[in-house]
């Protein structure tokens, strides 16, 4: 263990000692320290850049000239005095403090002081690289339908309810409903394997749709893509929770969403131009082609982190349920994020052909513009946003609720202006401020709600929450969306309009597109108006997020 530069050495005999309960001493280290943590002896734990080295009631001897009121050195080594009543500032969640040790918290508090950040190592960022890779191909997976939906509908004649169950409910509801099982395995099984099996069957699938002679097969796959893609995110919140510390959660998940962000450039740039060059079954094809590599790299290279301080069995579905339903704060939040995820999902599921019917754009031209108003503000929103909640959030939990309740607000104002404009270079940059803040929080809020239950239920947890978001979001929203752009078109064209453009495939005429753009331009507005709801849940969620993070930690200690 290398220790930083020395300045004080212990030079004077010494005087009589000094008894000190409970002292804790921080090294300044290079890497990690691990020490076994016996009853009465030292027990170093990794915290940071330092170790904070938790003796039991011991004996150090000082000099008269040594400075103790804050800072000093013994043998070289820098340390601190902690006062008892502050000992809980410096307890690790790890599980490196045995049971009895006084320092020994399950999931308490962590120091919030001025010291350095933990810099995460390379295995960490590995981790983080490889999970927001595979992250962005299952959004390019999903993201694919929005690119080639247009297309799809001409081909096969489809309304924009139909297109919106096939994008969005056939998914949704698969993703969610199969979500909370796969959750309960990963409570118990290896968490990369099934994170990696979910992978390859997603990536699978989607090649699969490229296949599909009509709709009921497309749709059919669809419902393939999301029993594989709910098998990502609960294992790997959980295996987060597990991994990183509580005031790096957020960061670090958030990173991984970029994957989100970046996937959903890469799929309609991409996606965009093969389906304008070479059809849209292609763009299927090599949208899911990749994760069958990434699944097989995952599994050989990233092992399973230990699940700390939980008992050897998940508790059963129920204690879940009941309890993630008596927290009022984890509620509001999944309520408040689905209200989110449904203005989010339908404009994604639905931009393009907006611009493609409004604005005249061909695909390509379409996928650009997507890239800047969508990928682009969700990927510097996630981050951002984890990265202000860390600063300003860890030592105020009421700011959790507050914060995306405030860009919320902010939101909702640029997303009906931007809708309802008629110039499309104003309406991208004002979505890009937009999607900008809608998106800020989402990542943190997962990560924050994983603080409201005990380790074992995270998993679980973090399935329900994304069942909320979904069924929301994908479900309700896309097919509700669909079925108001198809009710608004038919008030705009006539009582013939499902007859004489919707049966006309490719063929149908400027007037039929022209319908169709303004009934979908007035459905988005009206889906605009549920973020009023999101502001509401999560000022609810602001309001009991304190008290019970602080009720959780008690309990566990």
């Amino acid at each position: 263990m290398r220790v930083d530069g020395i300045e004080c050495i212990l030079r004077k005999p010494a005087v009589p000692s000094l008894r000190l309960a409970h002292l804790v001493l921080v090294l300044r280290c290079h890497g990690r320290v691990r020490s076994g943590c016996r009853t009465g002896k030292a027990c170093a734990v990794p915290w940071r850049h330092q170790a904070a080295v938790a003796a039991d009631p011991a004996q150090f001897y000082l000099c008269r000239d040594a400075r103790l009121h804050y800072r000093s050195c013994i043998a070289g080594a820098q340390f601190r005095l902690v006062a008892g009543h502050d000992l809980d500032r410096w307890c690790r969640h790890d599980g490196n403090v045995h049971g009895g040790h006084p320092c020994h918290r399950p999931d308490g508090p962590v120091a919030t002081g001025s010291g350095a950040v933990r810099r995460f190592s390379g295995r960490d960022w590995w981790f983080i690289g490889l999970l927001a890779t595979i992250y962005a191909f299952n959004f390019i997976d999903r993201m694919i339908i929005a690119v080639v939906g247009e297309p799809i509908r001409q081909e096969f004649g489809l309304s924009d309810f139909q297109l919106g169950i096939m994008g969005g409910a056939a998914f949704a509801l698969f993703y969610g409903g199969i979500g909370i099982p796969i959750a309960r395995l990963a409570e118990r099984v290896n968490r990369i394997g099934v994170v990696a099996a979910a992978t390859a069957l997603w990536s699978l699938m989607t090649m699969l749709s490229g296949a599909a002679t009509g709709y009921v097969q497309l749709l059919l796959a669809r419902m393939g893509v999301g029993i594989g893609e709910a098998g990502f995110t609960p294992p790997v919140v959980s295996l987060i929770a597990d991994r990183f510390p509580p005031e790096r959660r957020a960061t670090v998940f958030s990173t991984i969403a970029v994957g989100v962000s970046v996937g959903g450039a890469i799929g309609v740039l991409g996606g965009g131009w093969i389906a304008q060059t070479y059809g849209w079954r292609w763009a299927f094809v090599a949208a899911g082609a990749p994760g069958l590599l990434l699944a097989l790299l995952l599994w050989l290279t990233i092992r399973e982190p230990v699940r700390l301080n939980a008992g050897q069995g998940a508790p059963p579905f129920g204690a879940v349920i009941r309890r993630v339903g008596r927290s009022r704060a984890f509620v509001a939040f999944t309520l408040g994020s689905g209200m989110v995820a449904l203005v989010g999902f339908g404009l994604n599921l639905f931009l393009i052909p907006l611009l493609v019917r409004r604005f005249g754009f061909n695909l390509a031209e379409a996928a650009l513009t997507f890239a800047f108003t969508f990928s682009a503000a969700t990927a510097l929103g996630g981050v951002t946003g984890g990265l202000i909640a860390d600063r300003f959030a860890a030592g105020a939990h009421r700011r959790y609720g507050y914060l995306p309740m405030l860009a919320t607000m902010l939101a909702m104002p640029l997303f009906l202006a931007a809708i309802y404009q008629d110039e499309w270079r104003i309406m991208a940059v004002l979505l890009f401020g937009s999607t900008f803040c809608l998106y800020a929080f989402l990542p943190t809020i997962m990560t924050v709600t994983q603080r409201l239950v005990e380790p074992r239920m995270r998993a679980t947890a973090a399935a329900i929450h994304a069942f909320g978001q979904t069924v929301f979001g994908l479900g309700l929203g896309s097919a509700f969306l669909g079925y108001m752009s198809d009710l608004l078109a038919t008030a705009r064209y006539g009582t013939r309009y499902a007859q004489e453009c919707l049966g006309g495939g490719a063929h149908a005429s400027t007037i039929c597109e022209e319908a169709a753009g303004t009934g979908l331009q007035q459905a988005l507005l009206l889906l605009g108006l549920f973020l009023l709801l999101a502001i509401l849940c999560y000022w609810l969620a602001a309001r009991s997020i304190a008290g019970e993070i602080a009720m959780i930690e008690r309990d566990g200690r």
